[in-house]
């Protein structure tokens, strides 16, 4: 029977958010951000592993243990494609079991959504959630000046989750090892396989700055 991973990734430094606090800390309506992924993966037929840093690791590790929940803690690497290596490392998995990949920052994934991008794996290899651009896009150059537009119904813009057969992801890290990856997409796309894409959702979008949370509490809401 096949095995399905879930790796939640909680690790960044919050580096653009502003603030004392890390980003994974701050209270979205009235709970922090981090809970809302983990309660939701939790829920799921799925190992579950967080990926955390020392600025975080305490609360998650309460919270996980308060709650009993069954998840696996592990340290972050100093970029994206270290902390996923790290979550990689010791799991006994066969190349069509299936590991999701997520960005804790995200967090109004639905259990909908996980299962779509699982099913899109299982068919392509590997798959991400999407939204299509409404706005106008345009490729610049360094003087901020616009060298041409694109139409926009060629581009998207990605989101997690994203889902991937165990032995394609596998291949495609050990392919990239000097690569800094922000998305684990990317790796496997530059090494030929298909990626699929799966229809996303505004509430999916990423805290970056304290105006998100803004953003994702008026979508609760």
């Amino acid at each position: 029977m096949e095995k399905l991973v879930s790796i939640v990734l909680m690790a960044g430094l919050s580096t653009r958010f502003g603030g004392p606090k890390n980003k994974q800390l701050c209270l979205l309506n009235g709970k922090p951000v981090f809970t809302y992924a983990i309660n939701t993966f939790a829920n799921t037929n799925t190992d579950l592993i967080v990926v955390i840093n020392k600025d975080n690791e305490s609360e998650i590790r309460n919270f996980v243990q308060q709650n009993n929940i069954n998840a696996k803690l592990v340290l972050g690497g100093y970029t994206r494609q270290e902390s996923v290596e790290n979550a990689l490392k010791d799991l006994s998995l066969s190349d069509d079991d299936v590991v999701i990949i997520h960005d804790g920052a995200r967090p109004l994934v639905s259990e909908e959504i996980i299962n779509n991008v699982v099913l899109a794996a299982k068919e392509c290899g590997a798959s991400t959630t999407y939204l299509e651009a409404s706005d106008t896009i345009a490729i610049k150059n360094e003087n901020d000046e616009v060298l041409e537009f694109v139409d926009r119904k060629t581009v998207s813009q990605i989101q997690t989750p994203q889902a991937f057969k165990y032995g394609v992801l596998k291949q495609a890290h050990s392919l990239a090892k000097n690569n800094e990856a922000t998305d684990d997409c990317s790796l496997v796309l530059k090494m030929g396989n298909k990626v699929k894409l799966v229809k996303g959702d505004k509430r999916l979008h990423k805290v970056t700055t304290k105006e998100d949370i803004i953003y994702l509490e008026g979508l609760l809401k």
